[in-house]
C-alpha cells in the first residue's frame, strides 16, 4: 500500500509539473512569435474618432478584405494585454492586419498576427484568431477594430473588448452552461428542442447559448419564451448573408465557403463568452444530451470526476446514437403528437460501439483551460484531458441511423433516459402550454 501511494504521488507530481511546463512554453511562444510591439501610431481625439460606431451585430466585415470579425476578448492568460479577435478568413488570402485600439482620448494602431484554426475541413474559409498586443503606455482600451492598412484614421466598426477573467473571482455565476451551435435550414424540430433544453435544466444547466441562423415560426415562439424566461441567450448568426455556407462537414458532401454554417467559429466564441461566467461549459448539438449513468446530475458527476482526476480540465463523452427509426416504448410515452419533432423518450435503442472506427464525442470543459476548440475535440488547451467511461456517462444522441451496417436486431436497448421521464414530461408540458 505504501509503495502504491508513493507511485500515485509521483504520477500526480509529474502531471502538475508537466502542466506548469506547458503553460510556461505557451507564454514564451506568445511573447516571442505572436506579437510585434513596434509600429504604433498614436492619435489625438478627433471628430472622426467620436463618430465611429460600435457594431451591434455578431458579424462585421473588415474593410477592403474578405475577412469577417465576430468578437474580441482581452486574454490575460499568456500575456497581460493580449487581445484575441475571433474571425473568419479566406485561407488563401490573409493580408497583413492591424488592430486599432480606441478610447475616448486616443487611437493606437498595432501590427497583428493571424492564427488559422487547423480544423477547416478543406473549405476555403476557416476560423482564425487575429492576435494583437495592446500598447503598454495607456490604460486598457474598451474597443478595437481591424484594418489592412497602417492608417492613422479610424477604420471602424468597433468591437467591444470583453474580458475572459474576473479579478479575485472565487465562485462563478453559473456552474454549467451549454453551447448549441448554428440552428439553420428553417429548423423546426420543436419537440426535441424543448426536451433537450429541459433535460439540460434538470441536469443542472443555468444558461444555454444558441447561435441562430434560421428556424421555423413555431420554434421562434419557443425561443422567445426561453429568452423571456432568461434560460437561453440567442446569438444572431447571419453568416449566410456573408458567405455561401455548407450544410455539411466536407466540401464533397455539400460545397460552400465555410464548414457547417461556421460551427467551429461559434463554438470558440461561446467558450470565450463563458470564461468569466461559468465553471463548466458543455459543447454539443441540440439533439445531444450528456446523460449521467451513475449520478443524479452533472454537478454530482463532475464533483466525482474532478476529485478523482486532479488537473483534468477537458472531459470527453462518448457518442451513442439512439435511432429515431426504432420505437422502444409500449405507448406510455406517446405524448405531444400535435407538436412537430422527435420524442426522445420513445427511442431507446442505441447503436453499439464501433471498434477500429471513428466514434464521435463531445466535451465538457473548464473554459479557462481552452485556447481553441473544434467540434469533437479541444485542439489546444492547458491541463490534462480524459475520456469519461461509458459506465459513468453517455452522449445521448437521438437521430437517424448513423451506422447503416448495424442491423436492428443488433441494437442495444438502453432506457437510462427514462429515469428522468417524470420531471421531463412535467417540464415539457409546462413549456408547450406557455410558449404555444
Amino acid at each position: 500500500m505504501y509503495t502504491e501511494n508513493r507511485r500515485n504521488m509521483r504520477i500526480f507530481m509529474f502531471k502538475i509539473l508537466t502542466g506548469c511546463a506547458i503553460a510556461v512554453l505557451f507564454v514564451l511562444i506568445a511573447k516571442m512569435y505572436l506579437f510585434d510591439r513596434a509600429a504604433i501610431l498614436w492619435e489625438k481625439p478627433s471628430a472622426d474618432l467620436r463618430d465611429i460606431s460600435v457594431t451591434t451585430g455578431t458579424i462585421s466585415r473588415v474593410r477592403n478584405s474578405t475577412a469577417l470579425l465576430v468578437s474580441a476578448y482581452l486574454d490575460k492568460r499568456f500575456s497581460s494585454r493580449t487581445v484575441r479577435i475571433i474571425a473568419i478568413v479566406k485561407r488563401s488570402q490573409v493580408p497583413q492586419f492591424y488592430c486599432q485600439f480606441y478610447n475616448s482620448s486616443w487611437l493606437a494602431t498595432v501590427r497583428a498576427k493571424v492564427l488559422i484554426h487547423p480544423d477547416h475541413f478543406s473549405f476555403p474559409y476557416g476560423t482564425a484568431f487575429i492576435m494583437c498586443q495592446m500598447p503598454n503606455m495607456a490604460q486598457v482600451a474598451p474597443y478595437v477594430s481591424v484594418t489592412t492598412t497602417m492608417s492613422p484614421k479610424p477604420a471602424g466598426p468597433l468591437l467591444r473588448i470583453r474580458p475572459v477573467h474576473r479579478d479575485r473571482l472565487l465562485t462563478y455565476p453559473r456552474q454549467f452552461s451549454v453551447c448549441i451551435s448554428t440552428l439553420y435550414g428553417n429548423y423546426s424540430n420543436v419537440l426535441q428542442f424543448v426536451q433537450s433544453l429541459e433535460m439540460y435544466r434538470i441536469l443542472g444547466a443555468q444558461k444555454v447559448f444558441v447561435y441562430k441562423s434560421d428556424c421555423s415560426p413555431i420554434l421562434q415562439r419557443v425561443l422567445d419564451y426561453y429568452v423571456a424566461e432568461g434560460f437561453i441567450e440567442v446569438i444572431a448568426w447571419d453568416i449566410q448573408h456573408y458567405l455561401s455556407v455548407s450544410r455539411s462537414w466536407l466540401p464533397s458532401l455539400d460545397p460552400g465557403d465555410l464548414h457547417y454554417y461556421g460551427q467551429v467559429t461559434t463554438l470558440n466564441d461561446c467558450v470565450y463568452r463563458n470564461m468569466p461566467e461559468s465553471r463548466y461549459v458543455l459543447l454539443n448539438d441540440i439533439d445531444e444530451v450528456v446523460v449521467p449513468i451513475l449520478h443524479r446530475d452533472w454537478a454530482e458527476m463532475m464533483n466525482t470526476l474532478s476529485s478523482a482526476h486532479l488537473g483534468v480540465e477537458i472531459f470527453w463523452i462518448e457518442n451513442s446514437v439512439f435511432r429515431t427509426s426504432v420505437t422502444g416504448d409500449t405507448g406510455e410515452f406517446n405524448l405531444w403528437s400535435q407538436v412537430p419533432g422527435v420524442n426522445i423518450l420513445q427511442h431507446v435503442h442505441r447503436e453499439p460501439y464501433r471498434r477500429f472506427a471513428f466514434n464521435a464525442c463531445k466535451v465538457i470543459v473548464n473554459p479557462r483551460a481552452v485556447v481553441w476548440t473544434s467540434v469533437h475535440k479541444v485542439l489546444w488547451h492547458v491541463g490534462s484531458s480524459m475520456w469519461v467511461p461509458s459506465c459513468v456517462a453517455r452522449l445521448h444522441h437521438c437521430r437517424k441511423d448513423d451506422d447503416m451496417k448495424v442491423r436492428e436486431k443488433d441494437l442495444i436497448r438502453d432506457t437510462t433516459i427514462w429515469k428522468y421521464s417524470s420531471s421531463l414530461i412535467k417540464n415539457v408540458n409546462h413549456v408547450l402550454k406557455e410558449a404555444l
